[in-house]
Protein backbone atom coordinates (compact mmCIF):
# COMPACT_ATOMS: atom_id res chain seq x y z
CA UNK A 1 0.00 0.00 0.00
CA UNK A 2 1.42 3.29 -0.44
CA UNK A 3 0.65 6.04 2.16
CA UNK A 4 0.99 9.72 1.84
CA UNK A 5 0.73 11.91 5.03
CA UNK A 6 0.02 15.95 4.33
CA UNK A 7 -1.30 19.01 5.85
CA UNK A 8 -3.69 20.41 3.32
CA UNK A 9 -7.42 19.88 1.52
CA UNK A 10 -8.52 16.46 0.49
CA UNK A 11 -9.45 15.24 -2.82
CA UNK A 12 -11.58 12.77 -4.70
CA UNK A 13 -10.33 9.28 -4.81
CA UNK A 14 -9.09 9.68 -1.05
CA UNK A 15 -10.53 9.46 2.52
CA UNK A 16 -10.79 13.44 2.89
CA UNK A 17 -11.08 14.83 5.66
CA UNK A 18 -9.88 18.72 5.04
CA UNK A 19 -7.04 19.47 7.97
CA UNK A 20 -3.97 17.32 8.99
CA UNK A 21 -3.30 13.59 8.67
CA UNK A 22 -4.85 12.91 5.34
CA UNK A 23 -4.15 9.01 4.35
CA UNK A 24 -3.78 7.77 0.79
CA UNK A 25 -4.28 4.36 0.22
CA UNK A 26 -4.26 3.02 -3.85
CA UNK A 27 -6.85 0.21 -3.26
CA UNK A 28 -7.91 -0.48 -7.22
CA UNK A 29 -8.49 1.86 -10.15
CA UNK A 30 -8.72 6.08 -9.63
CA UNK A 31 -7.34 5.49 -6.45
CA UNK A 32 -4.09 5.59 -8.17
CA UNK A 33 -5.04 9.12 -9.92
CA UNK A 34 -5.82 10.36 -6.82
CA UNK A 35 -3.47 9.71 -5.37
CA UNK A 36 -1.28 10.91 -7.82
CA UNK A 37 -2.99 14.32 -7.72
CA UNK A 38 -3.69 15.05 -4.04
CA UNK A 39 0.28 13.51 -3.09
CA UNK A 40 1.52 16.06 -5.63
CA UNK A 41 -0.49 18.95 -4.08
CA UNK A 42 0.66 18.42 -0.62
CA UNK A 43 3.84 18.57 -0.90
CA UNK A 44 3.15 22.23 -1.40
CA UNK A 45 1.57 22.52 2.26
CA UNK A 46 3.24 19.82 4.14
CA UNK A 47 5.24 16.78 4.38
CA UNK A 48 4.75 13.49 2.32
CA UNK A 49 5.75 10.18 2.90
CA UNK A 50 5.20 7.56 0.51
CA UNK A 51 5.88 4.08 1.83
CA UNK A 52 5.71 1.61 -1.68
CA UNK A 53 4.44 -1.40 -0.50
CA UNK A 54 1.76 -4.05 -2.00
CA UNK A 55 -1.29 -2.83 -2.18
CA UNK A 56 -3.75 -4.19 0.43
CA UNK A 57 -6.80 -4.40 -1.91
CA UNK A 58 -8.50 -7.11 0.90
CA UNK A 59 -9.18 -3.85 2.88
CA UNK A 60 -11.89 -1.57 1.26
CA UNK A 61 -10.77 1.82 2.42
CA UNK A 62 -13.28 4.03 3.57
CA UNK A 63 -12.79 7.27 1.53
CA UNK A 64 -15.09 8.95 -0.82
CA UNK A 65 -13.55 7.70 -4.42
CA UNK A 66 -11.68 4.33 -3.21
CA UNK A 67 -13.85 0.96 -4.71
CA UNK A 68 -12.21 -2.77 -4.70
CA UNK A 69 -13.16 -5.17 -6.49
CA UNK A 70 -13.74 -8.73 -5.51
CA UNK A 71 -10.06 -9.90 -5.08
CA UNK A 72 -10.25 -13.77 -6.34
CA UNK A 73 -10.70 -13.88 -9.69
CA UNK A 74 -13.43 -15.57 -11.27
CA UNK A 75 -12.97 -19.25 -12.06
CA UNK A 76 -14.50 -19.49 -15.44
CA UNK A 77 -12.98 -17.13 -17.95
CA UNK A 78 -14.57 -16.36 -21.18
CA UNK A 79 -12.30 -17.00 -24.07
CA UNK A 80 -12.28 -14.44 -26.82
CA UNK A 81 -14.93 -15.30 -28.93
CA UNK A 82 -13.24 -14.30 -32.43
CA UNK A 83 -15.10 -15.02 -35.16
CA UNK A 84 -13.19 -17.20 -37.76
CA UNK A 85 -16.07 -17.85 -40.20
CA UNK A 86 -15.45 -15.49 -42.79
CA UNK A 87 -17.17 -15.75 -45.83
CA UNK A 88 -15.25 -15.44 -48.69
CA UNK A 89 -15.90 -12.72 -51.62
CA UNK A 90 -18.58 -13.34 -54.16
CA UNK A 91 -16.78 -14.45 -57.40
CA UNK A 92 -16.73 -12.48 -60.26
CA UNK A 93 -19.37 -13.53 -62.98
CA UNK A 94 -18.17 -11.87 -66.24
CA UNK A 95 -21.11 -10.98 -68.34
CA UNK A 96 -21.33 -11.90 -72.42
CA UNK A 97 -19.48 -9.66 -74.26
CA UNK A 98 -22.07 -8.35 -76.76
CA UNK A 99 -20.75 -8.08 -80.58
CA UNK A 100 -20.22 -5.13 -82.36
CA UNK A 101 -22.22 -4.48 -84.97
CA UNK A 102 -20.92 -4.12 -88.69
CA UNK A 103 -22.14 -2.67 -91.49
CA UNK A 104 -23.55 -4.64 -94.82
CA UNK A 105 -20.87 -7.46 -96.03
CA UNK A 106 -20.34 -6.24 -99.48
CA UNK A 107 -19.46 -9.23 -101.40
CA UNK A 108 -16.49 -8.01 -103.90
CA UNK A 109 -17.90 -8.38 -107.64
CA UNK A 110 -16.41 -10.71 -109.94
CA UNK A 111 -13.98 -8.96 -112.33
CA UNK A 112 -12.49 -10.43 -115.58
CA UNK A 113 -10.01 -7.47 -115.90
CA UNK A 114 -7.84 -7.04 -112.94
CA UNK A 115 -7.02 -3.54 -113.36
CA UNK A 116 -10.77 -2.36 -113.44
CA UNK A 117 -12.95 -3.40 -110.22
CA UNK A 118 -16.61 -3.72 -110.36
CA UNK A 119 -18.55 -1.33 -108.69
CA UNK A 120 -21.23 -2.36 -106.02
CA UNK A 121 -24.69 -1.62 -106.45
CA UNK A 122 -27.06 -1.14 -103.53
CA UNK A 123 -28.20 -3.97 -101.56
CA UNK A 124 -31.39 -6.06 -102.97
CA UNK A 125 -34.43 -5.89 -101.12
CA UNK A 126 -34.66 -8.12 -98.12
CA UNK A 127 -30.69 -7.87 -97.76
CA UNK A 128 -29.11 -6.77 -94.31
CA UNK A 129 -29.98 -3.05 -93.81
CA UNK A 130 -27.13 -0.56 -94.66
CA UNK A 131 -24.93 1.25 -92.42
CA UNK A 132 -26.54 4.42 -91.38
CA UNK A 133 -24.46 7.65 -90.27
CA UNK A 134 -24.84 8.82 -86.55
CA UNK A 135 -27.52 11.60 -85.86
CA UNK A 136 -26.44 14.62 -86.19
CA UNK A 137 -22.96 13.84 -87.72
CA UNK A 138 -22.11 15.81 -91.15
CA UNK A 139 -21.54 13.39 -93.88
CA UNK A 140 -20.60 16.09 -96.52
CA UNK A 141 -16.89 15.79 -96.20
CA UNK A 142 -17.27 11.95 -96.01
CA UNK A 143 -18.62 12.06 -99.69
CA UNK A 144 -16.12 14.41 -100.85
CA UNK A 145 -13.29 11.76 -99.27
CA UNK A 146 -15.43 9.04 -100.55
CA UNK A 147 -14.94 10.70 -103.87
CA UNK A 148 -11.49 11.06 -104.79
CA UNK A 149 -9.74 8.93 -101.99
CA UNK A 150 -7.73 6.32 -103.36
CA UNK A 151 -8.38 2.95 -101.76
CA UNK A 152 -5.00 1.91 -103.17
CA UNK A 153 -3.61 2.69 -100.09
CA UNK A 154 -5.78 1.24 -97.84
CA UNK A 155 -3.78 -2.23 -96.06
CA UNK A 156 -4.25 -5.01 -97.28
CA UNK A 157 -4.45 -6.92 -93.89
CA UNK A 158 -7.19 -5.07 -93.06
CA UNK A 159 -11.14 -6.21 -93.05
CA UNK A 160 -14.39 -5.71 -92.19
CA UNK A 161 -16.31 -8.10 -90.12
CA UNK A 162 -19.58 -9.43 -91.82
CA UNK A 163 -22.45 -8.96 -90.26
CA UNK A 164 -24.34 -11.91 -88.86
CA UNK A 165 -27.15 -13.67 -91.29
CA UNK A 166 -29.97 -13.33 -89.42
CA UNK A 167 -30.34 -16.92 -89.51
CA UNK A 168 -29.93 -17.84 -85.77
CA UNK A 169 -29.35 -21.55 -86.56
CA UNK A 170 -26.14 -20.32 -88.55
CA UNK A 171 -24.99 -17.83 -86.67
CA UNK A 172 -24.79 -19.61 -83.56
CA UNK A 173 -23.86 -23.09 -82.59
CA UNK A 174 -25.34 -24.68 -79.50
CA UNK A 175 -23.68 -23.71 -76.43
CA UNK A 176 -21.37 -21.26 -77.55
CA UNK A 177 -21.18 -18.00 -78.07
CA UNK A 178 -20.40 -15.79 -81.55
CA UNK A 179 -16.30 -15.41 -81.69
CA UNK A 180 -14.49 -13.63 -83.92
CA UNK A 181 -13.91 -16.91 -86.52
CA UNK A 182 -17.58 -17.87 -85.82
CA UNK A 183 -18.74 -14.19 -87.01
CA UNK A 184 -16.24 -14.19 -90.02
CA UNK A 185 -17.49 -17.77 -91.03
CA UNK A 186 -21.31 -16.17 -90.52
CA UNK A 187 -20.51 -13.33 -92.76
CA UNK A 188 -19.21 -15.72 -95.63
CA UNK A 189 -22.16 -17.74 -95.63
CA UNK A 190 -24.67 -14.26 -95.72
CA UNK A 191 -22.23 -13.11 -99.13
CA UNK A 192 -22.94 -16.53 -100.68
CA UNK A 193 -27.06 -16.07 -100.19
CA UNK A 194 -26.74 -12.29 -101.61
CA UNK A 195 -25.01 -14.06 -104.60
CA UNK A 196 -27.61 -16.67 -104.90
CA UNK A 197 -30.27 -14.12 -104.50
CA UNK A 198 -28.22 -11.95 -107.26
CA UNK A 199 -27.16 -14.38 -109.81
CA UNK A 200 -29.24 -17.30 -108.74
CA UNK A 201 -25.29 -19.65 -108.11
CA UNK A 202 -22.49 -18.60 -105.38
CA UNK A 203 -19.74 -16.66 -106.47
CA UNK A 204 -16.83 -18.33 -108.33
CA UNK A 205 -13.36 -18.49 -106.18
CA UNK A 206 -11.45 -15.36 -107.66
CA UNK A 207 -7.66 -15.82 -108.34
CA UNK A 208 -5.60 -14.99 -104.84
CA UNK A 209 -4.72 -11.75 -104.24
CA UNK A 210 -1.04 -10.91 -105.44
CA UNK A 211 1.43 -8.75 -103.94
CA UNK A 212 2.04 -5.67 -106.49
CA UNK A 213 5.08 -5.53 -108.01
CA UNK A 214 8.19 -2.57 -107.15
CA UNK A 215 7.15 0.75 -108.49
CA UNK A 216 3.06 -0.03 -109.46
CA UNK A 217 0.19 0.44 -107.52
CA UNK A 218 -1.35 -2.19 -105.70
CA UNK A 219 -4.61 -3.76 -107.19
CA UNK A 220 -7.34 -2.05 -105.36
CA UNK A 221 -9.39 -5.03 -104.66
CA UNK A 222 -8.33 -8.47 -104.98
CA UNK A 223 -10.95 -11.57 -105.06
CA UNK A 224 -10.68 -13.52 -101.90
CA UNK A 225 -8.82 -17.02 -102.39
CA UNK A 226 -10.76 -20.43 -102.16
CA UNK A 227 -14.12 -20.75 -100.37
CA UNK A 228 -15.66 -17.68 -99.15
CA UNK A 229 -16.85 -19.16 -96.40
CA UNK A 230 -13.33 -19.61 -94.73
CA UNK A 231 -12.10 -18.11 -91.73
CA UNK A 232 -9.74 -15.78 -93.15
CA UNK A 233 -11.04 -12.56 -93.51
CA UNK A 234 -11.84 -10.96 -96.90
CA UNK A 235 -9.22 -8.11 -97.57
CA UNK A 236 -10.49 -5.11 -99.23
CA UNK A 237 -14.03 -3.62 -99.99
CA UNK A 238 -15.09 -2.39 -103.65
CA UNK A 239 -15.19 1.24 -104.08
CA UNK A 240 -19.20 2.27 -102.92
CA UNK A 241 -21.51 4.65 -104.75
CA UNK A 242 -23.17 5.89 -101.85
CA UNK A 243 -21.33 7.42 -98.78
CA UNK A 244 -20.65 5.06 -95.79
CA UNK A 245 -21.47 7.08 -92.45
CA UNK A 246 -19.69 6.34 -89.22
CA UNK A 247 -19.99 2.57 -87.94
CA UNK A 248 -22.06 2.69 -84.65
CA UNK A 249 -20.44 0.46 -82.29
CA UNK A 250 -22.75 -1.46 -80.07
CA UNK A 251 -22.05 -0.49 -76.21
CA UNK A 252 -21.01 -2.93 -74.03
CA UNK A 253 -23.56 -4.11 -71.49
CA UNK A 254 -22.57 -2.67 -68.01
CA UNK A 255 -20.32 -4.95 -65.91
CA UNK A 256 -22.10 -5.26 -61.99
CA UNK A 257 -19.75 -4.27 -59.54
CA UNK A 258 -19.01 -7.59 -57.24
CA UNK A 259 -20.81 -7.88 -54.41
CA UNK A 260 -18.47 -6.31 -51.33
CA UNK A 261 -16.74 -8.72 -49.19
CA UNK A 262 -18.92 -9.26 -46.11
CA UNK A 263 -17.21 -6.95 -43.25
CA UNK A 264 -15.71 -8.91 -40.39
CA UNK A 265 -17.65 -9.44 -37.32
CA UNK A 266 -16.49 -7.75 -34.35
CA UNK A 267 -15.83 -9.75 -30.99
CA UNK A 268 -19.48 -9.53 -29.15
CA UNK A 269 -17.28 -9.17 -25.90
CA UNK A 270 -15.90 -6.16 -27.07
CA UNK A 271 -19.40 -4.27 -27.42
CA UNK A 272 -20.17 -5.85 -24.21
CA UNK A 273 -17.25 -4.66 -22.52
CA UNK A 274 -17.65 -1.23 -23.48
CA UNK A 275 -21.71 -1.67 -22.76
CA UNK A 276 -21.27 -2.42 -19.37
CA UNK A 277 -17.90 -0.88 -17.87
CA UNK A 278 -19.02 2.55 -19.60
CA UNK A 279 -15.91 4.94 -20.55
CA UNK A 280 -12.11 4.24 -19.96
CA UNK A 281 -11.06 7.57 -17.63
CA UNK A 282 -8.21 7.51 -15.90
CA UNK A 283 -9.97 10.39 -13.50
CA UNK A 284 -11.37 9.88 -10.26
CA UNK A 285 -14.97 9.54 -9.67
CA UNK A 286 -16.66 12.80 -8.14
CA UNK A 287 -18.15 11.51 -4.99
CA UNK A 288 -18.79 8.28 -3.26
CA UNK A 289 -21.79 7.46 -5.64
CA UNK A 290 -20.23 7.83 -8.72
CA UNK A 291 -17.69 5.66 -6.95
CA UNK A 292 -20.38 2.52 -6.32
CA UNK A 293 -21.52 2.78 -9.10
CA UNK A 294 -18.32 2.61 -11.25
CA UNK A 295 -17.43 -0.35 -8.83
CA UNK A 296 -20.25 -2.27 -9.67
CA UNK A 297 -19.76 -1.77 -13.51
CA UNK A 298 -16.45 -2.75 -13.54
CA UNK A 299 -17.72 -6.20 -11.93
CA UNK A 300 -20.32 -6.86 -14.25
CA UNK A 301 -18.07 -5.87 -17.51
CA UNK A 302 -15.01 -8.28 -15.93
CA UNK A 303 -15.95 -11.46 -17.89
CA UNK A 304 -16.45 -9.55 -21.31
CA UNK A 305 -13.62 -7.53 -21.27
CA UNK A 306 -11.19 -9.94 -19.62
CA UNK A 307 -12.31 -11.94 -22.58
CA UNK A 308 -12.23 -9.42 -25.37
CA UNK A 309 -8.57 -7.60 -24.10
CA UNK A 310 -7.18 -11.54 -25.05
CA UNK A 311 -8.67 -11.10 -28.76
CA UNK A 312 -6.61 -10.69 -31.53
CA UNK A 313 -6.43 -6.27 -31.79
CA UNK A 314 -8.66 -5.52 -28.93
CA UNK A 315 -9.48 -1.50 -28.58
CA UNK A 316 -7.27 0.30 -26.51
CA UNK A 317 -11.05 1.38 -24.17
CA UNK A 318 -11.18 -2.38 -23.91
CA UNK A 319 -7.46 -3.26 -22.84
CA UNK A 320 -7.39 0.03 -20.39
CA UNK A 321 -10.93 -1.41 -18.63
CA UNK A 322 -9.14 -4.87 -18.59
CA UNK A 323 -6.36 -3.41 -17.21
CA UNK A 324 -8.37 -1.89 -14.18
CA UNK A 325 -10.32 -5.20 -13.73
CA UNK A 326 -6.90 -6.75 -13.29
CA UNK A 327 -6.11 -4.46 -11.15
CA UNK A 328 -9.03 -4.38 -8.87
CA UNK A 329 -7.91 -8.53 -8.54
CA UNK A 330 -4.67 -7.55 -7.15
CA UNK A 331 -3.17 -8.60 -10.26
CA UNK A 332 -0.61 -5.90 -11.11
CA UNK A 333 1.49 -7.15 -13.61
CA UNK A 334 -1.47 -8.50 -16.16
CA UNK A 335 -2.62 -4.69 -15.21
CA UNK A 336 0.64 -3.04 -15.99
CA UNK A 337 1.15 -4.83 -19.60
CA UNK A 338 -2.43 -4.13 -20.31
CA UNK A 339 -1.90 -1.11 -20.28
CA UNK A 340 1.29 -0.69 -21.82
CA UNK A 341 -0.74 -2.27 -24.87
CA UNK A 342 -3.29 0.31 -25.00
CA UNK A 343 -0.71 3.19 -24.50
CA UNK A 344 0.97 1.93 -27.49
CA UNK A 345 -2.27 2.51 -29.43
CA UNK A 346 -1.87 6.29 -28.37
CA UNK A 347 -4.80 6.27 -25.30
CA UNK A 348 -4.56 9.11 -23.11
CA UNK A 349 -6.12 7.45 -19.83
CA UNK A 350 -3.35 4.80 -20.30
CA UNK A 351 -0.50 7.01 -20.29
CA UNK A 352 -1.89 8.39 -17.27
CA UNK A 353 -1.92 4.90 -15.05
CA UNK A 354 1.34 4.00 -16.28
CA UNK A 355 2.41 7.22 -14.71
CA UNK A 356 0.68 6.82 -11.54
CA UNK A 357 2.44 3.04 -11.21
CA UNK A 358 5.89 4.86 -11.33
CA UNK A 359 5.01 7.33 -9.25
CA UNK A 360 4.07 5.55 -6.59
CA UNK A 361 6.29 2.30 -7.30
CA UNK A 362 3.65 -0.10 -8.88
CA UNK A 363 5.74 -0.01 -11.73
CA UNK A 364 7.71 -3.34 -12.65
CA UNK A 365 10.74 -1.59 -12.02
CA UNK A 366 8.97 0.39 -8.39
CA UNK A 367 9.16 4.07 -8.51
CA UNK A 368 10.58 6.42 -11.18
CA UNK A 369 9.71 9.79 -11.37
CA UNK A 370 11.59 10.34 -14.68
CA UNK A 371 9.44 7.62 -16.14
CA UNK A 372 6.28 9.14 -14.42
CA UNK A 373 6.51 12.47 -15.77
CA UNK A 374 7.27 11.18 -19.40
CA UNK A 375 4.23 9.07 -18.98
CA UNK A 376 2.49 12.39 -17.95
CA UNK A 377 3.46 14.28 -20.63
CA UNK A 378 2.35 11.69 -23.14
CA UNK A 379 -1.17 11.96 -21.85
CA UNK A 380 -1.02 15.76 -21.75
CA UNK A 381 -0.01 15.68 -25.72
CA UNK A 382 -3.03 13.18 -25.86
CA UNK A 383 -5.45 15.78 -24.31
CA UNK A 384 -6.08 13.82 -21.07
CA UNK A 385 -7.36 15.68 -18.33
CA UNK A 386 -6.28 13.50 -15.58
CA UNK A 387 -2.56 13.50 -16.79
CA UNK A 388 -3.01 17.19 -17.36
CA UNK A 389 -4.14 17.69 -13.49
CA UNK A 390 -1.04 15.15 -11.90
CA UNK A 391 1.31 16.68 -14.09
CA UNK A 392 0.10 20.54 -12.81
CA UNK A 393 0.56 19.64 -9.53
CA UNK A 394 3.72 17.96 -9.96
CA UNK A 395 4.94 21.55 -11.16
CA UNK A 396 3.13 23.22 -8.23
CA UNK A 397 5.65 20.72 -6.09
CA UNK A 398 8.51 20.27 -8.57
CA UNK A 399 8.78 16.93 -8.06
CA UNK A 400 10.22 15.49 -11.41
CA UNK A 401 9.90 18.99 -13.10
CA UNK A 402 10.70 22.62 -11.87
CA UNK A 403 8.40 24.79 -10.04
CA UNK A 404 6.58 26.73 -12.12
CA UNK A 405 3.30 28.08 -10.70
CA UNK A 406 2.37 29.74 -14.55
CA UNK A 407 2.30 26.06 -16.04
CA UNK A 408 0.54 24.45 -13.20
CA UNK A 409 -2.11 27.04 -13.76
CA UNK A 410 -2.24 26.60 -17.53
CA UNK A 411 -2.48 23.03 -17.21
CA UNK A 412 -5.42 22.91 -14.77
CA UNK A 413 -7.04 25.57 -17.03
CA UNK A 414 -6.90 23.04 -19.51
CA UNK A 415 -8.21 20.40 -17.56
CA UNK A 416 -11.01 22.33 -16.40
CA UNK A 417 -12.62 23.41 -19.57
CA UNK A 418 -12.37 20.05 -21.01
CA UNK A 419 -14.93 19.36 -17.66
CA UNK A 420 -12.71 17.50 -15.25
CA UNK A 421 -13.85 18.41 -11.75
CA UNK A 422 -10.98 17.59 -9.89
CA UNK A 423 -9.21 19.76 -12.08
CA UNK A 424 -12.09 22.43 -11.14
CA UNK A 425 -11.73 22.17 -7.59
CA UNK A 426 -8.09 22.22 -7.68
CA UNK A 427 -8.13 25.76 -9.53
CA UNK A 428 -10.80 27.16 -7.81
CA UNK A 429 -8.59 26.69 -4.49
CA UNK A 430 -5.90 27.98 -6.50
CA UNK A 431 -7.69 31.44 -6.90
CA UNK A 432 -9.66 31.59 -3.77
CA UNK A 433 -6.54 31.64 -1.46
CA UNK A 434 -3.71 31.78 -3.93
CA UNK A 435 -3.28 27.89 -2.97
CA UNK A 436 -0.03 26.52 -5.17
CA UNK A 437 1.64 30.27 -5.51
CA UNK A 438 4.53 31.14 -4.09
CA UNK A 439 3.54 34.42 -1.38
CA UNK A 440 -0.12 33.49 -2.57
CA UNK A 441 -0.18 35.95 -5.05
CA UNK A 442 0.24 36.38 -8.40
CA UNK A 443 -0.69 39.59 -10.22
CA UNK A 444 0.14 38.98 -13.87
CA UNK A 445 -2.05 35.19 -13.02
CA UNK A 446 -4.76 37.11 -11.84
CA UNK A 447 -4.42 35.68 -8.03
CA UNK A 448 -6.02 35.84 -5.83
CA UNK A 449 -9.92 36.36 -7.68
CA UNK A 450 -12.84 34.84 -5.00
CA UNK A 451 -15.14 35.46 -8.37
CA UNK A 452 -13.33 33.40 -10.70
CA UNK A 453 -12.92 30.79 -7.48
CA UNK A 454 -16.27 31.23 -7.56
CA UNK A 455 -17.21 30.06 -10.60
CA UNK A 456 -15.15 27.05 -10.77
CA UNK A 457 -16.35 26.09 -7.80
CA UNK A 458 -20.08 25.92 -9.48
CA UNK A 459 -18.73 24.17 -12.26
CA UNK A 460 -16.88 21.45 -10.05
CA UNK A 461 -20.28 20.95 -7.97
CA UNK A 462 -22.55 20.78 -10.99
CA UNK A 463 -19.64 18.17 -12.33
CA UNK A 464 -21.16 16.02 -9.01
CA UNK A 465 -18.15 17.01 -6.94
CA UNK A 466 -19.59 17.55 -3.37
CA UNK A 467 -16.56 18.84 -1.53
CA UNK A 468 -16.61 21.69 -3.77
CA UNK A 469 -20.23 22.14 -3.45
CA UNK A 470 -20.10 22.00 0.45
CA UNK A 471 -17.24 24.59 0.58
CA UNK A 472 -18.37 26.96 -2.14
CA UNK A 473 -21.85 26.61 0.30
CA UNK A 474 -19.73 28.10 2.75
CA UNK A 475 -18.42 30.94 1.07
CA UNK A 476 -21.73 31.92 -0.12
CA UNK A 477 -22.74 32.57 4.19
CA UNK A 478 -19.66 34.07 4.79
CA UNK A 479 -19.98 37.73 4.61
CA UNK A 480 -15.51 37.73 4.59
CA UNK A 481 -14.95 35.30 1.97
CA UNK A 482 -14.72 37.92 -0.89
CA UNK A 483 -18.03 36.30 -2.17
CA UNK A 484 -20.70 38.17 -2.88
CA UNK A 485 -23.50 36.50 -0.29
CA UNK A 486 -26.56 34.56 -1.88
CA UNK A 487 -28.47 32.00 0.76
CA UNK A 488 -30.22 30.76 -1.71
CA UNK A 489 -27.52 28.92 -3.43
CA UNK A 490 -25.58 28.25 -0.17
CA UNK A 491 -28.90 26.39 0.39
CA UNK A 492 -29.19 24.58 -2.87
CA UNK A 493 -25.68 23.62 -3.12
CA UNK A 494 -25.55 22.30 0.85
CA UNK A 495 -28.81 20.20 0.05
CA UNK A 496 -26.65 18.58 -3.32
CA UNK A 497 -24.11 17.73 -0.60
CA UNK A 498 -26.52 16.42 2.57
CA UNK A 499 -28.69 14.43 -0.20
CA UNK A 500 -25.46 12.56 -1.05
CA UNK A 501 -24.87 11.63 2.53
CA UNK A 502 -21.86 13.99 2.94
CA UNK A 503 -22.08 13.63 7.46
CA UNK A 504 -20.58 17.73 7.42
CA UNK A 505 -23.43 18.88 4.75
CA UNK A 506 -25.87 17.32 6.85
CA UNK A 507 -25.31 18.79 9.54
CA UNK A 508 -24.65 22.17 7.58
CA UNK A 509 -28.25 21.85 6.36
CA UNK A 510 -29.65 21.49 9.68
CA UNK A 511 -28.10 24.98 10.90
CA UNK A 512 -29.99 26.30 7.69
CA UNK A 513 -33.27 25.52 8.54
CA UNK A 514 -32.67 26.19 12.44
CA UNK A 515 -32.08 29.89 11.15
CA UNK A 516 -34.23 30.18 8.06
CA UNK A 517 -31.51 30.82 5.89
CA UNK A 518 -32.09 30.42 2.14
CA UNK A 519 -35.26 27.99 3.40
CA UNK A 520 -38.48 28.25 5.72
CA UNK A 521 -37.51 27.95 8.93
CA UNK A 522 -38.30 24.78 10.82
CA UNK A 523 -36.91 23.52 13.85
CA UNK A 524 -38.16 19.97 13.72
CA UNK A 525 -36.61 19.26 10.68
CA UNK A 526 -33.33 20.96 12.28
CA UNK A 527 -33.59 18.53 15.22
CA UNK A 528 -33.95 15.59 12.77
CA UNK A 529 -30.78 16.49 11.15
CA UNK A 530 -28.67 17.24 13.49
CA UNK A 531 -29.44 13.66 15.13
CA UNK A 532 -28.65 12.10 11.58
CA UNK A 533 -24.81 13.75 11.24
CA UNK A 534 -24.25 12.63 15.12
CA UNK A 535 -25.74 8.81 14.15
CA UNK A 536 -22.95 8.87 11.61
CA UNK A 537 -19.95 9.19 13.88
CA UNK A 538 -17.87 11.37 11.75
CA UNK A 539 -20.01 14.85 13.59
CA UNK A 540 -19.01 15.46 16.92
CA UNK A 541 -21.06 17.60 19.32
CA UNK A 542 -18.82 20.42 19.36
CA UNK A 543 -19.00 20.47 15.85
CA UNK A 544 -22.07 20.13 15.06
CA UNK A 545 -23.93 23.59 14.67
CA UNK A 546 -20.81 24.95 12.47
CA UNK A 547 -21.40 28.16 11.40
CA UNK A 548 -24.81 29.27 13.36
CA UNK A 549 -24.40 32.71 13.74
CA UNK A 550 -25.53 32.18 17.50
CA UNK A 551 -27.30 29.96 20.64
CA UNK A 552 -29.79 27.64 19.89
CA UNK A 553 -33.05 28.14 18.69
CA UNK A 554 -35.56 27.39 21.56
CA UNK A 555 -37.89 25.32 19.43
CA UNK A 556 -35.28 23.57 17.94
CA UNK A 557 -33.62 22.98 21.03
CA UNK A 558 -36.94 21.44 22.46
CA UNK A 559 -36.79 19.51 19.33
CA UNK A 560 -33.89 18.05 19.85
CA UNK A 561 -33.91 17.24 23.84
CA UNK A 562 -37.53 15.69 22.84
CA UNK A 563 -35.16 13.40 20.40
CA UNK A 564 -32.61 12.47 22.56
CA UNK A 565 -35.24 11.59 25.69
CA UNK A 566 -37.07 9.21 23.14
CA UNK A 567 -33.79 7.61 22.44
CA UNK A 568 -32.84 7.05 26.35
CA UNK A 569 -30.37 9.37 25.94
CA UNK A 570 -32.09 12.09 27.87
CA UNK A 571 -33.86 12.60 31.42
CA UNK A 572 -33.71 16.07 32.11
CA UNK A 573 -36.55 18.43 31.32
CA UNK A 574 -37.48 19.60 27.71
CA UNK A 575 -37.04 23.45 28.66
CA UNK A 576 -34.85 24.45 25.54
CA UNK A 577 -31.39 24.95 27.13
CA UNK A 578 -28.89 22.89 25.77
CA UNK A 579 -26.60 22.01 29.02
CA UNK A 580 -24.26 19.48 30.35
CA UNK A 581 -27.34 17.07 29.89
CA UNK A 582 -28.49 17.34 26.26
CA UNK A 583 -24.77 18.02 25.92
CA UNK A 584 -23.94 14.31 27.30
CA UNK A 585 -26.41 12.64 25.24
CA UNK A 586 -25.86 14.19 22.56
CA UNK A 587 -22.10 12.82 22.28
CA UNK A 588 -23.84 8.83 23.38
CA UNK A 589 -25.90 9.64 20.26
CA UNK A 590 -22.63 9.63 18.37
CA UNK A 591 -20.46 7.30 19.62
CA UNK A 592 -18.09 8.86 21.70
Amino acid sequence: MVRATHEGTADWGISAVKGFGLTVAVAMIWPLGALAQDAAGAAGSGDMVAEAVPPDLDQESDMAGVLILDGTPPEVVLEPKIVTDMPGATAKQQPPVAAEAVGDAIEPMKQTDHSTPEVATAPEPGAPAAELPLPGSDTSAEVAESDTADTRDAPQGDAVEPAPSGDPAQDTEPGLENGPDRAEEAGAEAGDTADAAAGGAPATPAAPVMEPEAGTAPDPVGEPAGDTSATEPEAALAPQDEPVGEVIEAVPAPVPDPAPAPAPQADPNIAACLDLAGSATAGVPAGAAQAAARRAALIAAAPACTAAAAGEDAPAEVLFLAAEIAQGRRDMATAFGLLEQAAAKTFGPAETRLGDYYLFGLAPGGEDATEAIAHYQAAVALDDPAGMTTLALMHRVGKGVARDATRMVALLGEAADAGYHFAQYRLAQTYLTGEGIPGRRDDGLGIPDPAKAAAFYTAAAEAGNITAALELAALYGDPASGVAENPAEQARLTRMASRAGLPDAIAAMGVLYETGRGVAQNPGVAAGLYVKALESGKVGFESLRKGAPGGWDFETAVAFQRILQERGLYDGALDGVIGPGSAAGARALAGN
